[in-house]
């Protein structure tokens, strides 16, 4: 198989992946679900067409993170918890004396969830309830990754992260965001490249 066979599989497969995520939710009825606490976003890989795992990443704007949001997703992680399909459902509380980093992310409150679909796939989802969306990450990159994804920085971007994901990297697993930003911003095209600009100085995140 030639290298631009390779990255067309790696397109193909994505957009598989996608349309495997969009089913998902839809059989979950998660959106409507999701829609009765705040408005809910696809953030992440599924959102910007760079998926070779099955993860789904959601961020979830709400008024206010109050007791009655609290109490709210606390009830959404039971009522996910009695679904068939869903096996685990972690709750975590990411607000106040919780937050471990208020300089860096908003307060927020969060599922972990796994699933299986109805062909025997496992995935996961990671959910997060913020009130101040100005200040979330994830949704600062669908406003500044869009627009710098030609097809070869799509194509370099899913070789690399499909090779960290088949355990071509030593060490702790860098993030997906490290490899858009190393990507998109540096110029870095191959999974070597990558790894050479990891040990190297670098400039603040775009």
């Amino acid at each position: 198989m030639s290298k631009t066979d390779g990255l067309s599989e790696l397109l193909i497969h994505q957009a598989k992946l996608q349309a495997e995520a969009d089913a998902l939710i839809d059989a979950l009825g998660l959106d409507n679900l999701l829609s009765e606490i705040g408005s809910p976003t696809r953030v992440g890989s599924s959102a910007l067409g760079l998926m070779v795992r099955r993860d789904i990443d959601i961020t979830v704007t709400c008024k206010k993170l109050d007791e009655e949001t609290h109490r709210a997703v606390a009830e959404l992680g039971g009522k996910l918890a009695m679904h068939a399909s869903i096996g685990s459902v972690q709750f975590r509380n990411d607000t106040g004396i919780w937050n471990s980093d208020v300089e860096k992310y908003p307060d927020g409150l969060y599922l972990g969830v796994t699933c299986r679909d109805e062909t025997g796939r496992d995935w996961t989802f990671d959910i997060w309830f913020v009130d101040e969306p100005e200040r979330q990450p994830d949704l600062k990159h669908l406003r500044t990754i869009p627009s710098k994804l030609t097809t070869s920085a799509r194509q370099s971007i899913l070789a690399i992260k499909t090779a960290l994901a088949n355990g071509s990297c030593s060490g702790r697993r860098p993030s997906s965001f490290q490899v858009y930003e190393a990507v998109l911003e540096y110029g870095v095209t191959s999974l070597s490249e990558f790894e050479d600009w990891l040990k190297g100085p670098r400039q603040p995140e775009f």
